[in-house]
């Protein structure tokens, strides 16, 4: 009897020990099971996005993921169960995808690791310290950009001085400079002739402007006897609206002498002649009196009582105290303003200044954009329209800042995005190179920097940001040249009228300088679509455009001019990399989105109508329940001894499996 319970005691823990070993081995076989049939569910990626963008994804539509995985795991387990031995057949009781990680979480982070390890065979850190060595003098172009902008603000703030003052020389003077051509109108302040016809009388030392206001003069008040009562006190009541407007703008003219006084700088001197002349502007008020007066008289009555009183006021009415300074004006005429010409020819756009054959740029448009981008909710604000700075120049207002960017945070990550960008995609540049793939977009970098709805659009876009960044390096170079300032100093006086204005010459000759390089940045800009070499930085006597140039504003002009510059080499600085340094400054999860963009448009351009990028999975997590039914603790004498029927072993195991 002892050897008997000894014997079924050694019997039951041998089968314990069997089946508890047995369970370890069919736990880690259900994990095994698990992986590999998800890893099989993984080698079903779209082969066509592989093909193409070299991306691992798996679309969701068709059969469900759960049915993929358990028919896998169910050929495993039906394998492991033939033969003699079956200790290892089990049966599945339920396969669940608990987790998906789609294309465009995070910001398409799962993109980024693909392209992280397909990129990282082809980058280094050498080159990526080199293109932000070349791109640091444009980075520069920033600060210079800056500093434009500051000066003209400033040159802007004295410059309101003599605009107002030229407001005050109408209506006192009755004088209009324009055009090189000196006008004078009917009726203004000075116009009444009270000691003599004499310039000194009407603080006039400029012979071409005396010329014209003497044939506007009035001598009523010199002989009463003569005068049209009528006439006269219809005059004397447009003066006087005339008087109460310059005694506005003098008042006006007052405070912005106080704004600016005592900043020193550069027109300190102009500033205190104008303090001067608001000196003078203060007989302004007795005239106006006299004028007030003479009304009531005419508007009676007048008999010689009144003649009398006339001649007794307006010996006090003040002619010569107000002295403008008309230095250097003549009639030359013809004095053209280079903002009126730019203005002239931009309205049909960049594309037909600088492309040699702009009725074949692409025509290719696209219905939505930024779709990716909206669908996550990382939408960003419409980006700044380059063009509208040349816009805003030619109405005196300058704003060239903002196109380089910085390139301070560019990080290794986005070096690998941005040469993915340029091995799988195309660039106007690159746009005729032949590809069985369709493309929905033909320039499809600049779409990318652009984020606009066809490729006419992205590309202007593009240009006109290369545009001001030429345009900042340009007048870096044209103002460093004497000659090429005192040219548009000549050219701002003509225009102005007279060198009395120097404030307001110095803001209109910044300004030509500024189209002088503009016009230079689209002779670049067309060089770059050459394929030429542009000088990042160039010195004075590399300026292509000459003085007289910058009114000959014209597509044929321009891409001429620009066929002058030699060949591009691989140490030049092209088109493409000006790209590239916009990819870079652009954000990055706003690159991910746009490149997925693209890939969505051109997957089903090329046929596959039902794919979609934004379903597409490159990461799940799979949750398995498996169950294998119990060997040795089926025994009865073991079941007797454990006091209850163990039928199977129920198991549990998740597992995550992604790309990378």
């Amino acid at each position: 009897m002892f050897l008997a319970l000894t014997g079924i005691l050694i019997f039951a823990l041998t089968g314990t020990l069997l089946e508890t070993a047995r369970y370890t081995v069919c736990r880690n076989h259900a994990a095994r099971t698990l992986r590999t049939a998800t890893e099989g569910l993984m080698t079903e990626y779209s082969r066509p996005l592989y093909d193409n963008y070299r991306l691992f994804f798996m679309e969701t539509a068709g059969t469900p993921y759960e049915t993929v995985i358990a028919g896998y795991a169910g050929d495993t387990l039906e394998a492991a169960g033939q033969g003699d031995t079956d200790f290892l057949k089990g049966r599945i009781d339920e396969i669940r995808v608990t987790e998906k990680t789609y294309s465009g979480d995070g910001e398409a982070e799962a993109m980024q690791r693909q392209i992280n390890q397909y990129m990282g065979r082809m980058v280094t850190k050498e080159q990526l310290e080199k293109l932000k060595k070349q791109s640091g003098e444009i980075a520069g172009t920033e600060e210079r950009a800056k500093e434009i902008e500051k000066t003209v603000e400033e040159q802007k703030e004295a410059a309101e001085l003599d605009e107002q003052m030229l407001a005050l020389m109408q209506l006192v003077d009755g004088i209009t400079v324009s055009d090189g051509k000196i006008s004078c109108r009917n009726e203004f302040i000075k116009m009444f002739v009270v000691k003599g016809e004499k310039s000194q009388n009407f603080g006039i030392s400029e012979p071409a402007v005396w010329k014209k206001m003497k044939e506007k003069l009035d001598n009523t008040p010199r002989h009463w006897e003569s005068m049209k009562k009528e006439t006269f006190l219809a005059r004397v009541r447009k003066v006087l609206k005339l008087t109460e407007q310059a005694e506005t703008e003098a008042q006006r003219l007052s405070a912005s002498c106080r704004k600016i006084s005592g900043s020193g700088g550069e027109f300190a001197d102009h500033s205190k002649k104008m303090e001067r002349l608001l000196e003078g502007l203060s007989v302004l008020a007795g005239n106006r009196r006299i004028l007030e007066e003479t009304e009531k008289i005419l508007e009676g009555k007048l008999d010689a009582e009144g003649r009398q009183r006339l001649t007794a006021i307006w010996q006090n009415y003040d002619t010569a105290s107000i002295v403008f300074d008309y230095t250097g004006v003549e009639e030359t005429g013809g004095a053209k303003n280079p903002l009126d010409t730019l203005a002239a020819c931009w309205g049909d756009g960049i594309l037909r200044l600088v492309c040699e054959n702009p009725d074949k740029v692409s025509g290719r448009k696209t219905a939505e954009t930024d779709t990716f981008a909206r669908m996550h909710g990382e939408e960003e604000k419409e980006g700044r329209d380059y063009g509208d700075s040349v816009t805003d120049l030619t109405q005196e207002e300058v704003h060239l800042s903002g196109a380089a960017g910085e390139l301070a945070g560019y990080t290794m990550d986005e070096f690998c995005l941005d040469t993915y960008i340029q091995h799988q995609f195309r660039s106007f540049l690159s746009e005729g190179t032949s590809s069985e793939w369709k493309n929905s977009l033909a320039y499809q970098w600049e779409y990318i920097v652009a984020g606009k709805g066809s490729d006419r659009a992205n590309l202007e876009s593009v240009l006109n940001r290369i545009l001001l960044i030429r345009t900042v390096a340009d007048f870096t170079a044209i103002y460093r040249d004497s000659g090429k300032k005192s040219q548009a100093y000549a050219a701002a006086a003509a225009v102005v009228g007279f060198t009395g204005l120097e404030p307001l010459i110095r803001l209109v000759q910044t300004l030509i300088l500024i189209v002088w390089a503009l016009v230079e940045g689209l002779v670049d800009v067309a060089g770059l679509l050459q394929g030429r070499d542009v000088p990042v930085m160039k010195s004075p006597s590399q300026i292509l455009t000459e003085f007289p140039q910058v009114f000959q504003i014209s597509g044929g002009a321009i891409t001429g001019r620009a066929r002058k510059l030699k060949k591009a080499d691989k140490n030049s600085f092209g088109y493409e990399k000006y790209l590239l340094l916009f990819l870079a400054v652009t954000g990055q999860g706003t690159r991910r989105y746009r490149i997925m963009d693209m890939i969505q448009w051109d997957m089903v351009k090329n046929g596959y109508t039902q794919f979609q990028l934004a379903s597409c999975v490159s990461a799940v997590r799979v949750r398995g329940s498996f169950s294998f039914p119990a060997r040795f603790f089926r025994f009865s004498g073991i079941a007797e001894i454990l006091g209850r029927k163990i039928q199977e072993h129920s198991f549990s195991c998740e597992i995550w499996a992604d790309y990378l």
